[in-house]
């Protein structure tokens, strides 16, 4: 009965491989090979190009186009993929291209929400349980840690790097990486204090918050995280800081308190 779930007026590949729960909606088209996994709903007049792995779960909504060619002209036709996590939603007119690199795919994790309109760009590696408001726009190469959330219609340049639970505001313009945990906003954006409410949202309070307070303090004051204690968030902030990067980390609003 699997055939049912597919409305008669979508267009879908033979090389497609489908679950047998899979929902596509009208007018939409699923072109192969590709791989959908159970569960997952394609709204109408969406398109899913070839190179597709979409995870269970995954709800596509109206007129989203996954998988497109990668807008870089040194790219020459190869095998690429885009990957979606599972329970990961991708709202109406949603774009995001595959990759350039054949040993790694453009990437959206799990439990993901790209409202309307987003665009992520190729070889783009998105965490899990990132949030994408409307009309974000990730060009190429850019690297979402896991919980962070970028406001609408903020812009983030190629090869740029956002630390996990970070918040961009709205229209931000994101030319340089920004820290774990911090909130940033302006254009060119830059970092204002601690993400206070999403911390604490993730239960980061008490002596995990003070000491994120105090690398935060020593960051803006250009010192280094030495003597601080080494909780989870320290050691991943001291990674983030060690990790190879090509924009170099975005400024910081002198005289800003840290809550």
């Amino acid at each position: 009965m699997s055939h049912l779930l597919i409305h008669p007026t979508a267009v879908v590949s033979p090389k497609a491989q489908l679950a047998a729960d899979v929902r596509i909606g009208p007018y939409a088209v699923v072109e192969g090979p590709c791989e959908i996994g159970s569960g997952v709903e394609i709204g109408p007049h969406a398109v899913i190009h070839p190179f597709v792995r979409l995870s269970a779960g995954v709800r596509v909504g109206p007129h989203a186009v996954l998988g497109g060619l990668p807008q870089d002209l040194s790219f020459k036709g190869q095998e690429t993929w885009l990957e979606v996590g599972p329970q990961t939603v991708l709202r109406e007119g949603v774009v995001v291209h595959r990759a350039t690199r054949e040993d790694r795919p453009t990437r959206i994790g799990a439990g993901c929400y790209l409202m309307g309109y987003v665009h992520v760009g190729h070889d783009s590696w998105v965490g899990d349980g990132v949030i994408l408001t409307q009309g974000v726009g990730l060009a190429g190469h850019v690297e979402v840690g896991d919980h962070a959330v970028i406001g609408g219609m903020a812009g983030v340049h190629q090869f740029v790097r956002i630390g996990p639970r970070a918040m961009v505001g709205a229209m931000a313009k994101v030319t340089r990486d920004v820290l774990p945990y911090s909130l940033a906003e302006g254009s060119p954006a830059l970092h204002y204090r601690l993400n206070t409410v999403g911390l604490r949202r993730a239960g980061i309070t008490g002596e995990r918050y003070r000491a994120l307070e105090q690398a935060f303090r020593a960051l803006r004051e250009g010192r280094g995280l030495e003597g601080l204690p080494d909780t989870e968030e320290i050691q991943v902030l001291r990674a983030f800081l060690r990790a190879p990067s090509k924009r170099n980390l975005s400024g910081f609003v002198r005289g800003q308190q840290t809550d």
